[in-house]
Order: C-alpha cells, then structure tokens, then sequence
C-alpha cells in the first residue's frame, strides 16, 4: 500500500468523523450554527466517496490512476476503459459505489442512533419539566408550523420551537428538557423514557 494511499484513507477517515462531530453537535441547537449541519450533511458523502476511491485501489489492484478525477471526467474514464478493460472498470464501479453506499449510509445511520441516545440519556438523568406559554405560531419555509415559546433555567431565559400539534398563541404547554444542553428540549407528552 502506497503512502499516498494511506495519507488518502487517513483523510477521507478525518472527514467522514469531522462531519459527523459537527452534524451531532448542531443537531438540536435553532440558532446561526445551524448552517454548519449543512457542512456536516455535505462532508460526510465526500468523506466516505474518497474512501471508497482508496480503498477499492487496495481491492482491486490497477497501474492505472482511479483517482476520483478519473472516475468523474468522461475522457480520463474512457481512456481507462481503453486501458485496463471495460470488465474491469465495472468491477471498479460496483466496489467503490458499493463502499460508498456503506460508509455513508452507516455513518448517517449511527449518527441518528448516537443523537436519539443522547437525547433520551439527557432527558432521562438531568431533565426538568416547565409550564411555558406559546407566544407564537411560525412556519419555517414550506413546512409544518411550530410553537415558538420561551423557557428559564437558572434565570437566564432561553427560546425555541417545537412542532405546533394543536397549540395556538396563548396556550400552555408542559416541556421537558436537559439542564446539561438546554438545546434538548421536547413536549412532555412526547418523551417516554421506556421508548
């Protein structure tokens, strides 16, 4: 295995683990950082594209380039159609996609079961349920609209929003949230800590 390769796999690992530090320390927060779930949804496909790329090389062993630039460039992948066989490029293609599909599937799939743990550890050992008054109704694009309220914590107040359900401006709603991360926040009647 090349040192290149090696550097390339380190990276691609780098990128795939930075992305889903950052998508799992934005996933609650309502505020400007939200964007960087953005950065996090986009680093960890380019994370795990490149992986696949480095790994299928070790796999499927080629003097011939299949650096992602060769594989995304019509001409550069003719020529390496012309050069090691169309048989064989297929193989490359099923390997690396398929490697694709795997990391990036799997790392999405345990960032959504890291953060619903997370939540529920929260909830369950540090939460604190709180009346709060609905002070408005939003809809945020073309979605579903939500309750915006404001909750306390040690005097310092905080604000977010929930899913509407049935609530107008002016109701009373019970929440629950984490006195650790206030960022974690849902109705009371939503959370069932046997769940």
């Amino acid at each position: 295995m090349s040192k290149e390769n090696i550097k390339n796999i380190l990276l691609s690992l780098f990128t795939i683990v930075l992305g889903a530090f950052i998508g799992f320390n934005v996933w609650w927060t309502d505020s400007g950082v939200r964007f960087l779930g953005l950065v996090a949804f986009f680093l960890i496909p380019i994370g795990s594209l490149f992986l696949s790329i480095a790994l299928t090389k070790i796999m499927i062993p080629s003097q011939a380039d299949i650096s992602f630039s060769t594989l995304s460039d019509k001409d550069k992948y003719q020529i390496l159609k012309n050069t090691i066989g169309p048989k064989k490029v297929k193989m490359i293609n099923i390997c690396y996609l398929s490697l694709f599909f795997i990391f990036c599937g799997a790392t999405f799939l345990g960032l959504v079961i890291s953060v619903n743990n997370h939540e529920k550890y929260q909830l369950t050992n540090y939460a604190v349920t709180q009346k709060v008054k609905i002070k408005a109704i939003e809809y945020k694009g073309k979605g579903s609209s939500y309750a915006f309220f404001d909750f306390y914590l040690d005097g310092e107040k905080y604000s977010t929003n929930l899913s509407r359900k049935n609530y107008s401006v002016g109701d009373s709603a019970v929440i629950i949230f984490s006195t650790h991360n206030t960022d974690i926040v849902e109705w009371a009647v939503d959370f069932d800590p046997n769940e």
